[in-house]
């Protein structure tokens, strides 16, 4: 995972094992579209620019190397963003961090509690509940076109009436890495649904001869938790800035 982010960032992979913070062009072919990522995995630091003038700013405002962690905060992000606006990015905001996992143990299948079933949803039926915006983590919202033709399928557990109680999409992320997205409708959280779910859809992945990765908002300890509880652990942090019409 080191070697593909490194790729599509612009860097060198010992770059996150250094202990500086390294500014870098985006390559055209990454397959990232935020105007600017800044990354780490826990030393080194990265900050990958799309337009190179804000490869000048950032060179200007990067805190001390022992210090290089704090590109994180809102003051680098929301200077970067605004001198991104100034250069004519229009609406360019920035974006707070998501921790990324790996998978660490592949475990064994989990049993679906009484009164639920499983099952791959068509293209169609996804396209339905998208446009509800309950499930958009995992299957996107209906504005997200590069994310939603990235897809590789979704599953949903779904209660005797045919309701779906928790949905779990696969896209490619990266060549050859595909990422989860996961949601449990409210009133069916606590039964091991997002568990269940996460586990299929790992899986399911590896089945078919790639890597799955696992994203989640810093805040979202829940998330957190049950990465860890499905065999995944923490490697990264990522955050951006960004125009909206970009990510569309």
């Amino acid at each position: 995972m080191r070697q593909v982010l490194a790729r599509q960032m612009g860097c060198s992979p010992e770059d996150y094992l250094s202990h500086q913070c390294t500014i870098v062009q985006r390559p055209p072919d990454s397959h990232e579209p935020h105007l600017v990522l800044v990354t780490t995995m826990g030393t080194g630091s990265v900050v990958s620019v799309r337009d190179a003038r804000l490869a000048d700013w950032a060179r200007e405002h990067t805190p001390a190397a022992n210090r290089n962690q704090r590109i994180f905060l809102p003051t680098f992000l929301e200077g970067m963003a605004a001198q991104a606006r100034e250069l004519g990015h229009a609406d360019a905001k920035s974006h707070s961090a998501s921790g990324g996992c790996v998978l660490s143990e592949l475990l064994a299948p989990r049993l679906l509690p009484s009164g639920y079933a499983l099952r791959e949803i068509s293209l169609d039926e996804q396209a339905s509940l998208r446009s509800g915006n309950q499930f958009d983590n995992a299957l996107g919202e209906p504005d997200e076109h590069r994310r939603i033709a990235a897809t590789r399928t979704a599953f949903a557990v779904e209660t005797e009436s045919g309701e779906p109680a928790a949905v779990c999409g696969i896209w490619e992320q990266y060549p050859g890495i595909d990422e989860i997205g996961l949601d449990v409708a409210p009133a069916h959280r606590g039964n091991g649904l997002a568990a269940m779910l996460t586990i299929h859809a790992t899986r399911w992945i590896r089945e078919h001869g790639r890597w799955p990765i696992y994203t989640y908002g810093f805040t979202n300890v829940r998330s957190m938790n049950n990465a860890l509880r499905c065999g995944y652990r923490p490697l990264w942090f990522l955050s951006a800035v960004f125009v909206p019409s970009d990510m569309h």
